[in-house]
């Protein structure tokens, strides 16, 4: 009797510890593909009619795609910021590419004192991946600092072809002189001949942190430097384009073979991960890291319509980007959201979904979790999201700006000409009316709610030139003359 009843203990024990067991979380492999100057309609997921992009929109097909997905900033060093800690640009003082261009001469204003890396203080996503069991791999653009601010200093096991630089000197093989300040770093000596392309080779390296980590769980950022300029595209690609009808404004060809080799590499990613049989284990998020770049190129490199403007601009068409999330056991395959949601939203997360502790952070964390919006519940993250920017960029075509986006409703305030303008993105997705002096009352709203963010994050504002001269003004004499 004793026996048997030592006999059923012992199952049940080892019942209890099977269960337990079971229900432990799996930590989900993730990998997290971030395109340079992506823009929103450059998908055709996202209804481009130009750009041939099958293994992207395979990837929308199976998982959830965001027709409101926003970047942290219109331009590329501060998003990455904002998804290396969850934090606003703001909040951080990285508010501009690193290291900027400076205003120009008689500019109304003169930069704040900006930071130009991304502080050692600061916990990254790496960080807290790497603290809750994670294997984290670095691979492409970083452009968050060089010397001691390098990924490897930042929470990733493994950095390649990360460094200072915002773009290459050439996406062909050895991908610039290596005095070329925007020489890739590193990987012309890991491998490559002649002829080959960079999107190419470090999907090459992705793949081979995939197969190298398999067996326990991974973090992937993998920053493609595409398809920022200088448009340089794979010929056959270029040729395949050349004679297709344009559309929507999209019609540059070699801007085209960039976005198809980028497609090609997500098709690679998740052909990688169907072998090694971890397509159920792994998260996938594909995004971009501000707007299509409108401002450059014969003819234009993209167009972003119905979308107004790009890359650096204050208009949905800086800040709106494309974004794609795949995550076995819990999104809807096809399924539309059309929430809004920011950069800083991947901190949290990721972190959730891998079980780790969101509150590794020092300081507050401006990111909220995706996961129930990912679940298919209702209720939307962001009662408000804002932008700033106090620089100058492309020359002073764009000129400092903060943001307001409330509900429908959007604020942009321009610091330059004092000029503010009111949409309602829900009925002028395209921002051609101006609601400014029509909607008083909504202006002084988006203007109070805009004046307590940036206090609260303790934003720059740009500062007052002193030697500032308004246009049509002659300078006073400050001597004699002979």
């Amino acid at each position: 009797m004793k026996l048997m009843k030592r006999m059923l203990l012992f199952l049940a024990l080892g019942w209890v510890a099977i269960s337990v067991s079971a229900a432990a979380p799996v930590k989900p492999n993730i990998v997290f593909i971030l395109i340079d100057d992506m823009g929103w309609k450059d998908i055709g997921a996202n209804g481009s009619k130009y750009y041939r992009t099958p293994q992207i929109d395979a990837l929308a097909a199976s998982g959830v795609r965001f027709t409101s997905a926003y970047a942290a900033c219109a331009v590329c060093s501060p998003t990455r910021a904002a998804l290396m800690t969850g934090k606003y640009p703001a909040r951080l003082h990285i508010t501009d590419w690193i290291a900027g261009e400076g205003a120009p001469k008689n500019s109304r204003f003169l930069l704040p004192d900006w930071q130009q890396h991304l502080p050692l203080e600061e916990t990254t996503l790496a960080t807290a991946l790497k603290r809750a069991g994670y294997v984290t791999g670095h691979i492409g653009k970083w452009h968050l600092g060089g010397g001691e601010f390098l990924p490897q200093h930042q929470g990733f096991d493994t950095n390649i072809a990360g460094g200072e630089t915002g773009h290459p000197a050439s996406y062909f093989w050895p991908y610039g002189p290596e005095k070329n300040p925007n020489h890739v770093p590193g990987l012309a000596a890991r491998g490559g001949v002649k002829g080959s392309y960079l999107t190419d080779q470090l999907t090459d390296e992705a793949l081979n942190f995939i197969e190298q980590n398999k067996d326990h769980p991974f973090y992937l950022n993998f920053c493609h430097y595409a398809v920022h300029a200088p448009l340089m595209g794979k010929q056959e690609l270029i040729d395949a384009a050349a004679d297709r009808p344009g559309a929507d404004g999209q019609n540059n060809a070699v801007y085209s073979a960039m976005v198809s080799s980028v497609d090609e590499s997500v098709g690679r990613i998740m052909k990688k991960l169907a072998e090694l049989h971890l397509t159920e284990k792994t998260l996938v998020v594909f995004t971009s890291d501000n707007g299509g770049a409108v401002h450059f190129g014969k003819p234009p490199a993209t167009s972003n319509l119905p979308l107004r403007n790009g890359k650096g601009s204050a208009y949905e068409g800086g800040l709106r980007v494309p974004l794609l999330i795949k995550i076995p056991g819990l999104t809807t395959a096809g399924r539309v959201c059309d929430t809004p949601v920011i950069t800083m939203d991947f901190f949290p997360t990721l972190l959730e979904l891998a079980g780790a502790d969101r509150s590794a952070s020092h300081t507050a964390v401006d990111g909220v979790s995706l996961v129930p919006l990912l679940r298919g519940e209702a209720v939307p993250p962001h009662p408000e999201l804002f932008w700033h920017y106090p620089h100058y960029w492309n020359g002073g075509k764009i000129s400092p700006y903060s943001v307001a986006h409330v509900g429908d409703w959007k604020l942009i305030r321009f610091y330059e000409s004092g000029r503010e303008e009111v949409y309602n993105l829900k009925a002028d997705l395209s921002e051609t009316n101006d609601l400014a002096a029509a909607q008083p009352e909504k202006r002084r709203e988006l203007d109070a709610r805009l004046d307590a963010w940036l206090k609260d994050v303790g934003a720059q504002l740009p500062v007052p030139n002193p030697d500032y001269v308004p246009s049509g003004t002659v300078p006073a004499k400050t001597g004699a003359t002979e």
